[in-house]
């Protein structure tokens, strides 16, 4: 019993102190048009989205690009109940304008008012291979 607390200790040491993935600069023609705002509370119009109470860090970004886009990153604890597959599933396909993703401990939404879903799917793809690691994020 105390090893298994042991790892789960330790488990959650690594998770905090592994780093943290910021917005990227760019994402394919997409450039930040302001620096990410980054914290632990929710943006307001985020506060309803089920699946990411538990969330770490919630980072939001502004990309200047046809069409504009706007990147919400959560990183989630990965606790039970508390992944970032938990909220996708949550969130679920795809809305008018807007698309979720996940990749690791990240959910991700990506929103551009009035977007086709092809511009929506060539931002996730750039995104994808902007964002650290090897490119693989999971979508609708």
């Amino acid at each position: 019993m105390l090893v298994v607390a042991a790892v789960g200790i330790a488990s959650d040491l690594w998770l905090r102190a592994a780093p943290k993935v910021n917005p990227p600069a760019t994402a394919g023609e997409w450039k930040l048009s302001a620096p990410a705002e980054c914290g632990a509370m929710a943006p307001a119009d985020v506060r309803s989205w089920r699946g990411i109470a538990g969330a770490r860090r919630i980072c939001r970004a502004e990309y200047a690009g046809s069409p504009p886009m706007r990147l919400t990153l959560i990183e989630m604890p990965g606790d039970p109940g508390a992944t970032a597959f938990d909220a996708f599933q949550k969130w679920g396909p795809a809305r008018q304008g807007a698309e979720c993703f996940f990749r690791g401990r990240y959910f991700g939404v990506v929103e551009a008012a009035g977007a086709e879903p092809a511009a929506l799917r060539r931002y996730l793809d750039a995104l994808d291979h902007a964002l650290p690691g090897r490119p693989g994020l999971n979508t609708w």
